[in-house]
């Protein structure tokens, strides 16, 4: 027995006993790398809690209100309903007369139509109140060509297009002295009643 002491003792003379701080970190469980949070997931992390800590809160804009639409005007038509009575009565008894004239006669449609543009606008610019549309009365032929009939039976939807509609408050078929059936009076609105005048009765020639 004491023969296996002395061998014991004689194998462990070269051994040192282990150091307190290896022995403590001996005891540290080892970090599964792969539990660790990467570069990549840090970063994003920290951009999204900066973009939370300094994101304003949203303002909602209210939607504009539209616009109110503009009652459009009733269409033209040739009838003593729209038509000033007042001047309808004076241009029967020859009191008044048209304040300008333009003849359609012989112009194509197109020709004619333009040609009526721009009358309109040039009577009103001078503030005129009535004027007189000569179109003709009927079906009329020059060689191959039909005119005149169409021209009347076009001539008041040129009247409802566009700009001409703003222009003319009335229309309606001129008294037999104006041409009857085969022309037109037209009562066109004033551009300001400030720059409105009296109708000055013109006699008839």
């Amino acid at each position: 027995m004491v023969k296996d002491l002395d061998l014991f003792a004689a194998a462990m003379a070269g051994v040192k006993p282990l150091k307190r701080k290896r022995a403590a970190a001996s005891r540290v469980p080892a970090v599964d790398a792969t539990s660790a949070p990467s570069p990549a997931a840090k970063s994003t992390a920290k951009s999204a809690a900066l973009k939370l800590a300094t994101a304003r809160p949203s303002v909602v804009v209210p939607k504009p209100r539209p616009l109110p639409v503009k009652p459009s005007a009733p269409e033209l038509s040739p009838n003593d309903r729209q038509f000033d009575r007042d001047v309808s009565r004076a241009l029967s008894r020859r009191k008044l007369s048209p304040e300008a004239t333009i003849d359609l006669h012989g112009m194509t449609l197109a020709v004619a139509e333009r040609a009526v543009t721009a009358f309109l606008a040039r009577v009103t610019a001078q503030d005129l109140r009535v004027v007189l549309v000569v179109t003709g009365k009927g079906l009329r032929r020059e060689g191959e060509r039909t005119i005149d009939g169409r021209i009347r039976a076009e001539f008041v939807g040129w009247l409802n297009r566009g700009d001409n509609r703003d222009r003319v408050r009335a229309v309606k078929a001129a008294h037999a002295h104006h041409g009857g059936t085969g022309a037109f009076y037209l009562l066109l609105r004033r551009r300001s009643s400030a720059s409105s005048r009296s109708l000055r009765a013109t006699p008839q020639r």
